[in-house]
């Protein structure tokens, strides 16, 4: 009968680890798609308040994009 059990609860722990293992890797993805959202919106933050206080400005490259540019110190 012991052996019945541990046989069961060894089964049960890969059933439980096959089940884990789809959840920690959406939890990772989600960690990173979060991590990369919220690099962007604080760069772009970083961005928009160094243009309204006058020490950058958006300039236009060679195929008519804008680019940020961060002005020369005087």
């Amino acid at each position: 009968m012991l052996e019945r059990m541990d046989q069961s609860q060894g089964g049960q722990m890969k059933d439980d680890n096959i089940l884990i293992m789809p959840i920690v890797v959406c939890v990772a993805i989600a960690c990173i798609a979060s991590n990369r959202i919220g690099f962007s919106a604080g760069i772009d933050k970083v961005e928009r308040e160094a243009v309204i206080k006058g020490h950058a400005e958006w300039v236009t490259n060679q195929s008519g994009k804008p680019q940020f540019k961060w002005k020369e110190c005087k």
